[in-house]
């Protein structure tokens, strides 16, 4: 099945799992960027992360996992991006979740609470979506330091 996207480049979802993950290779503090749960029947990407190498300066909490969910769908996409570390889970998730809040919320999770946003993000190809997530990361996670 071949699905089209933004652009009119169409591409299977393995295809579109693959493009992510090649994305991921190159971002600085990104290792062991894989396919979960197998190489064979990919449902998702994931990588653990070097916060400072992906930061370029001093955080709080060293090591974290990265996770990239991308499902076609005939009308919207799920997709989901997703940052983890010992002190809160948070991200980007285009689903059907929480319509409330339009087309994609921002969820951030820790100890003491989960609390969903509007995420105000209208890329539809996997690669944009996953870009725009990429640079709004690090102003999220200095929110998460606390005081």
């Amino acid at each position: 099945m071949v699905l089209f996207l933004a652009g009119g480049r169409g591409f299977t979802r393995r295809e579109g799992l693959r493009r992510l993950k090649e994305r991921l290779e190159k971002e600085p503090g990104f290792s062991d960027v894989r396919y979960r749960p197998s190489r064979l029947r990919p449902r998702s990407v994931v990588a653990d992360i070097e916060a400072e190498i992906f930061l370029g300066e001093e955080f709080p909490r060293q090591q974290a996992t990265f996770e990239v969910t991308w499902r076609p769908r005939a009308d919207i996409d799920v997709q989901r991006v997703q940052w983890a570390d010992d002190a809160v889970s948070l991200g980007w998730h285009k689903d059907d979740d929480h319509e409330e809040l339009g087309t994609t919320h921002f969820q951030i999770e820790t100890d003491e609470e989960l609390t969903h946003e509007p995420g105000h993000l209208e890329a539809e190809a996997p690669l944009s979506f996953l870009e725009t997530c990429l640079q709004r990361l690090p102003p999220k996670l200095e929110e998460t330091i606390p005081e």
